[in-house]
């Protein structure tokens, strides 16, 4: 089932699902924070932002009309491996997936068709050309 879906994807689409994976990361983990930061960058609003990494990780704090809104921290560990591992996951299943001797006979096929509409640009041999030299070439050719 996985290497059936795999199979068909290009280097594109890997690179497709790996930012649709982090776009969707991005707002899962700060739906919360989106909103507060909105209103925080409004011209009549008053409030500050303070970022950081530290011992504890990345730590962040939104402080809105003096009170603390929003305070979260992460590890960089934890920050890691929600970045890298499922990317990793997606491009291993897709190497599986994808092998050349799993699609051999697709891309065969794609080769035959490829090598017939080349054939099909090719000039033919029987064209007569009025030139004397293409007329004792034809003759050559007839002789053998």
């Amino acid at each position: 089932m996985i290497k059936r879906f795999f199979a068909r994807w290009r280097p594109r689409h890997l690179l497709l699902a790996w930012c649709a994976y982090w776009v969707g990361l991005i707002l899962v983990t700060l739906h919360s924070l989106l909103p507060v930061l909105w209103r925080i960058s409004n011209e009549d609003a008053h409030g500050r932002v303070n970022a950081g990494f530290g011992d504890a990780g990345f730590q962040l704090t939104v402080f809105e009309s003096g009170q603390t809104t929003f305070s979260g921290s992460i590890s960089f560990l934890h920050l890691t491996l929600l970045v890298a591992v499922p990317p990793l996951i997606i491009w291993l299943a897709w190497l599986i997936g994808s092998s050349r001797t799993n699609n051999a006979e697709v891309i065969r096929q794609s080769n035959q068709k490829a090598q017939r509409e080349l054939h099909g640009t090719e000039p033919r041999l029987g064209i007569i050309d009025t030139s004397t030299s293409s007329t004792s070439k034809r003759r050559v050719r007839e002789e053998s």
